[in-house]
């Protein structure tokens, strides 16, 4: 069935095959194995699913050859970070050529920039007082470049938070003693690069900072989608931006935001509906912007 809300037609329960479009490993700040996601997914009953870790696509082959193992479909993805004054934009790709070199070029900046972030904040946190080290966030980390959610831990593990919620509200978030913002990167520069590498790009949890005149104005400037479905986005935030959708001509896309088990995140794999259609049609868009070309992946 569908679950109306607000006069908008929202998917709900049983309304066939599902997926999970928001999903993060070890490749990033997520807690389990690019192929412990998939598995994670087949355990939930899901249909298939997309690993969109930060800033990097160094989990995805691992992950599509555990999809195929275990028969789900599997679109490449990637959460990338664009900022504007003041505030952070999180962008979902997806149906981009992994290969594309211009784009790894891209996203290797970014991981730069990540390293520079991660070290001015270790220095910001021994200043107020927190006794963590580089290290105790190399532990955290692994191979992966580091992210807040990394430094997080490691604040909590040296004992200066007793969970990464508090260590977030002390010293990590915009405006505490901590943060460090990333380098100005404008959305419409994220929607050029993939755009070029044959992908897609959809607004994250637009339901946390980001409104209708802001999905309005970056759909002007190329955005292509909006994550209706997340656990940031209340009711009426999926039913607004379902409709808002529609109206512009937007792909709809959603997921989980899942991080792992032991993540302390909201949702699990499938927490709602996120019918396959939406990933069907994420799959044919990218292949149009990538003229004709087959995108990376299995969607098909």
């Amino acid at each position: 069935m569908n679950v109306p809300i607000a006069g908008q037609t929202v998917p709900g329960p049983g309304t066939g095959p599902c997926v999970d479009l928001h999903m993060h490993s070890t490749a990033s700040d997520g807690t389990v194995a690019p192929a412990d996601v998939a598995r994670a997914v087949a355990d939930a009953g899901l249909d298939g699913f997309s690993l969109t870790d930060h800033d990097t696509t160094q989990g995805l082959a691992e992950a599509e050859t555990a999809a195929r193992r275990l028969d789900l479909r599997f679109l490449p993805g990637a959460e990338l970070s664009a900022n504007e004054p003041g505030r952070s934009v999180h962008l979902l790709a997806y149906g981009f050529d992994v290969a594309d070199p211009d784009l790894q070029g891209f996203l290797s900046r970014y991981r730069e920039d990540r390293l520079r972030r991660a070290r001015e904040i270790v220095a910001r946190l021994q200043a107020a007082g927190a006794p963590v080290t580089w290290e105790d966030v190399e532990l955290q980390t692994g191979a992966a470049a580091p992210t807040r959610a990394h430094v997080g831990r490691a604040v909590v593990a040296c004992g200066a938070a007793s969970d990464i919620h508090e260590a977030f509200r002390r010293y990590l978030s915009r405006g505490c003693p901590a943060f460090v913002g990333k380098e100005p990167t404008p959305p419409k520069i994220v929607f050029e690069r993939v755009h070029a590498a044959g992908g897609v790009v959809c607004l994250a949890h637009p339901g946390r900072t980001h409104g209708e005149d802001e999905v309005r104005r970056w759909a002007s400037e190329g955005l292509d989608g909006v994550e209706v479905v997340h656990p940031a986005n209340p009711p009426a935030v999926r039913s607004r931006m379902h409709a808002l959708a529609g109206e512009l001509g937007l792909l709809r896309c959603g997921g989980s935001d899942w991080h792992g088990p032991d993540a302390g995140r909201r949702g699990v794999p499938g927490w709602t509906h996120v019918p396959m259609r939406w990933m069907e049609e994420i799959g044919r868009r990218s292949c149009r912007k990538a003229e004709g070309q087959p995108a990376r992946g299995s969607v098909g």
